[in-house]
C-alpha cells in the first residue's frame, strides 16, 4: 500500500511536469522540440534507477553501527522530505504551470531549447530522489525479504499516475486532482510520522534518546503491530502497541505541526480564488484562469 501510494504520487507529479512542456510545445509549433523534454526525462529516469540499485548494494554491504546510523539517517530524511514535499505541492502546486510554462517559453524565445532538457531533467530526477528514499524508509520499516508484493505495488502505482496524468491531458475525464492531492498529503504525513516513529525507537534501542516512560499502554491484545491490520497502522499512523512517552511526544507533536501547517497552507492557496488544482487541470483543455 505504503509502495503504491508513493509511486503513484511521484509518478503524478513526473508526469505532470513533462505533459505541461509537451502541451506547451504543442500550443507553439515546436513538437519537434519534445525529443529534448523525452532525453532529459529518459536519463532522469535511467540515473535514478542506477541510484536505487547503488542503494540497495550500500544498504545490504553495511553492518554493525554503522548500518543502524543509516537506518536512522535514512528514517528522519524521508520524514523530512516527505513532511517538504507535501506543503511545497500544497502552496506551490496552483502556480506551477504557469511557471513551467514560462520557463519553457523563455528557452524558446532565446534559443536555448537545452533548457527544456535540463527542465525534464530536474524535475524527474527530483521526484525520483524523493522515490529512492521514500521506498528506502518503507523497506526499513518492514523489514521483509519479500519482493513480490511491493514490485507489484511499484508497477500499479507507476501506471496509475501514469494513466492519470494521460486522461488528464488529453480531455478523456474529470480527473478530481484537487482531492487525490488533498487525500494523499493526509496518507503521506502519516507515513512520515510512521517512519519518525521507527527513528525514534531506533534512537531509543541504542541508549541515546531516553524512553521518558518505557510503556505508557499495551495494546497487543487488541491489535498487534505484526497483524495484518497492526502492520498497516504501523507504517501509516506510527502505532506502537507497546509506545514510550518519547515515541508518543514526538509522533503526535510531529502530526500537530504538520496538520497545522497543512492547514494553512491550505488557506493561504485558496485565499485568492476558489480554483486551487482545479485550475491547474483544467487549464489543458482551454479554461481560462492563471494565478
Amino acid at each position: 500500500m505504503e509502495t503504491f501510494l508513493i509511486l503513484a504520487r511521484e509518478t503524478l507529479e513526473a508526469s505532470l511536469l513533462v505533459g505541461i512542456l509537451s502541451t506547451t510545445l504543442k500550443r507553439l509549433g515546436r513538437t519537434a522540440d519534445m525529443k529534448r523534454v523525452w532525453w532529459g526525462a529518459g536519463l532522469a529516469v535511467a540515473a535514478c534507477l542506477t541510484l536505487g540499485v547503488l542503494a540497495n548494494r550500500l544498504e545490504n554491504y553495511l553492518s554493525g553501527p554503522v548500518k543502524t546510523w543509516l537506518d536512522i539517517t535514512i528514517f528522519f530524511l524521508a520524514a523530512i522530505f516527505l513532511s517538504f514535499m507535501v506543503l511545497w505541492m500544497t502552496q506551490n502546486a496552483p502556480s506551477m504551470k504557469g511557471k513551467i510554462q514560462g520557463k519553457a517559453m523563455t528557452a524558446l524565445e532565446s534559443g536555448h531549447g537545452e533548457v527544456l532538457f535540463l527542465l525534464a531533467f530536474m524535475g524527474v530526477f527530483r521526484e525520483g530522489l524523493e522515490t529512492i528514499l521514500f521506498l528506502w524508509g518503507i523497506t526499513l520499516q518492514n523489514d521483509s525479504s519479500s519482493i513480490a508484493l511491493p514490485l507489484l505495488e511499484g508497477i500499479s502505482g507507476v501506471v496509475t499516475g501514469v494513466l492519470v496524468v494521460f486522461a488528464l491531458f488529453k480531455g478523456f475525464s474529470r480527473v478530481p486532482l484537487t482531492l487525490f492531492f488533498r487525500l494523499t498529503s493526509i496518507l503521506l504525513i502519516l507515513m512520515a510520522a510512521g517512519m519518525i516513529a521507527s527513528g525514534v525507537g531506533r534512537l531509543i534501542s541504542i541508549g541515546v534518546l531516553s524512553p521518558l516512560v518505557f510503556q505508557v499502554w499495551d495494546t497487543s491484545g487488541l491489535l498487534s503491530e505484526h497483524s495484518l491490520i497492526g502492520t498497516l497502522f504501523s507504517d501509516f499512523f506510527g502505532y506502537r502497541a507497546r509506545p514510550s512517552l518519547m515515541t508518543l511526544i514526538t509522533v503526535w507533536g510531529y502530526l500537530a505541526v504538520m496538520f497545522t501547517g497543512l492547514w494553512r497552507f491550505s488557506q493561504i492557496r485558496t485565499a485568492p480564488s476558489t480554483g486551487g488544482l482545479s485550475e491547474k487541470t483544467s487549464r489543458p483543455t482551454g479554461h481560462p484562469g492563471r494565478h
